[in-house]
């Protein structure tokens, strides 16, 4: 009875519904917060249609826009809603039908005790309400160019972890080796950030390839998917080597078969 009590049965659900098989595809579309029209989000209903395909496993959209596609996604893919810094956005989220929140954060890591307050609120609330919570790290330096070095990226793994959040978005350190060592050091599931978009298919693919293999739990990427030729391939592509444990290689070959 004891640990029944302490079981939050709406994170269980929501958190296997998100990862079926121990990874997950989000693909990230809520930068119309921070950039607003994008090439390949211009008429946004037409952006979330593309990439829903197999192995895609949520969309990740700001509160404004999960409005506009709820209908499209209803019984074909999950949806993380992308929230302010504010608690009082949790259940809202939870009542538009969202499976996760998340939060977005670039800026010095470690975190000032003000935002490390803001953020383990918002934990505190999604834990009540059985939402998980995705929460966005990323260390950045005094020009706002994004740090991949391997101490700071575990730094900020491990805090998201520590604040309570159920999984948490960083960049990839660039190497096997050194994002194992981020994997291990937290311990709740990692997923990897896409940022800009990379010319090169095969780049990306490996990226992924190898995140999968040194423990990562997958990736919630944006412009490399929704800016692609063809962004249901490369949803597609990227869902193979995430839930059918193909290579970057054998998955390139595939890509250029249906083109």
């Amino acid at each position: 009875m004891e640990r029944a009590l302490q079981t939050n049965y709406g994170k269980m659900v929501r958190l296997g519904r998100l990862f079926k098989d121990g990874k997950t595809l989000i693909v990230a579309m809520d930068h119309g917060l921070e950039s607003g029209v994008l090439t390949g989000l211009e008429k946004m209903r037409d952006a979330v249609k593309n990439v829903l395909v197999e192995g895609v496993d949520a969309v990740m959209v700001s509160f404004g826009a999960a409005k506009h596609i709820v209908d499209i996604i209803a019984s074909k893919t999950n949806l993380i809603i992308t929230i302010p810094n504010d608690e009082k956005f949790v259940i809202e989220a939870l009542k538009m039908g969202a499976d996760a929140v998340k939060t977005t954060y670039f800026g010095e890591i470690p975190l000032s005790n003000e935002m490390l307050k803001t953020f383990s609120r918002i934990a505190v609330e999604c834990e009540k309400f059985g939402l998980p919570y995705l929460i966005e790290l990323v260390p950045v330096d005094h020009s706002g160019n994004v740090i991949y070095e391997m101490s700071k990226v575990t730094m900020a793994a491990r805090i998201g972890a520590e604040i309570g959040g159920d999984f948490v978005k960083i960049p990839y350190t660039g190497s096997y080796d050194s994002y194992r060592k981020v994997v291990e050091s937290c311990f709740i599931p990692t997923v990897i950030m896409g940022g800009p978009k990379v010319e090169s298919e095969y780049d990306v693919l490996k990226w992924v390839e190898d995140s999968v293999k040194a423990g990562g739990a997958g990736v919630a990427f944006g412009r490399n998917i929704w800016q692609h030729k063809t962004p249901s391939v490369m949803a597609r592509a990227i869902g193979r080597i995430l839930h059918s444990g193909l290579s970057a290689d054998e998955v390139l070959r595939e890509m250029k078969t249906i083109r």
